[in-house]
């Protein structure tokens, strides 16, 4: 084993000396000093002088009135006496059958090169429906599955908030 001697040598030597502050006096223990007061020079600054500055006089002019302030105002003609009616301003019958009539004696045949060509089978789906292989079978699918995630994620709030 070791020295004991020794150990508490060598602990002296590792650990340095603490380092204890004076104690600091207050003031009616202080010992008065005899410190000259500290003495600020005067700085010499010249003088700044400001120029006069020449300020001109504003200009502002005249007000000008537009003609059109100065013309007589145009009033427009009294209204009717009599107010207008959903019956007055209605067109009578009898005009409204005749240019029906004549619209429907005027009216254009139907141009072949305006109909909708037959349906192509290789483009329109098959009547039985949709086919696991085929695109709307995919998108079902994949519709269904983003659905079931959903649902989960709303039981699974379900549960945690509750």
């Amino acid at each position: 084993m070791s020295d004991p001697s020794r150990d508490a040598e060598d602990t002296a030597r590792a650990m340095p000396a603490q380092v204890v502050p004076e104690p600091v006096a207050t003031d009616s223990t202080a010992p008065e000093h005899d410190a000259p007061e500290p003495v600020v020079p005067e700085l010499d600054e010249p003088e700044s002088v400001v120029p006069d500055l020449d300020v001109p006089e504003a200009s502002i002019p005249d007000a000008v009135i537009p003609e059109v302030a100065l013309t007589e105002p145009v009033i427009p003609p009294a209204p009717p006496e009599e107010p207008l009616t959903r019956a007055t301003r209605r067109p009578p019958v009898a005009e409204k059958l005749a240019a029906s009539a004549s619209a429907s004696a005027s009216a254009p045949t139907s141009d072949p090169r305006r109909t909708a060509p037959p349906p192509d089978p290789a483009v329109v789906p098959p009547a039985a429906g949709a086919t696991p292989s085929d695109y709307r079978g995919w998108t079902v699918a994949i519709f269904s599955f983003l659905a079931l995630l959903f649902a989960g994620a709303v039981v699974t709030i379900g549960v945690l908030l509750s």
